[in-house]
C-alpha cells in the first residue's frame, strides 16, 4: 500500500530526501501500522507525541489503509 506521511516541527529531519512540501510518499506492506512508518523512518522512541491518520487521533498500532495520510507531531513545550 502507499501512504502519505507528514512530519511536523523537529520531526521533519526524518523525512526522506525525496519528500515534497514536507510530505513523503511511502510504500508499506498490506497490514502496516503507523508504527511501521516510525520504524522505516528511524524515528527514535519518545520523539512522537501525536499521530493522526486521515485527521483522526490514532495509536502506533492502528492499521493503515491504502492512500491514508499519516501525520506525526513531536512533544511541544512552551509558555510563560
Amino acid at each position: 500500500m502507499t501512504v502519505s506521511v507528514k512530519l511536523f516541527a523537529t520531526l521533519r529531519k526524518y523525512l526522506p530526501e525525496d519528500a515534497v512540501n514536507k510530505t513523503a510518499t511511502i510504500e508499506l506492506g498490506d497490514q502496516a501500522t503507523a508504527g511501521d512508518i516510525i520504524s522505516q523512518l528511524a524515528i527514535p522512541d519518545g520523539h512522537i507525541h501525536l499521530i493522526l491518520i486521515d485527521g483522526k487521533h490514532s495509536a502506533e498500532d492502528t492499521p493503515l489503509t491504502d492512500g491514508a495520510v499519516v501525520s506525526f507531531f513531536p512533544p511541544i513545550a512552551g509558555g510563560v
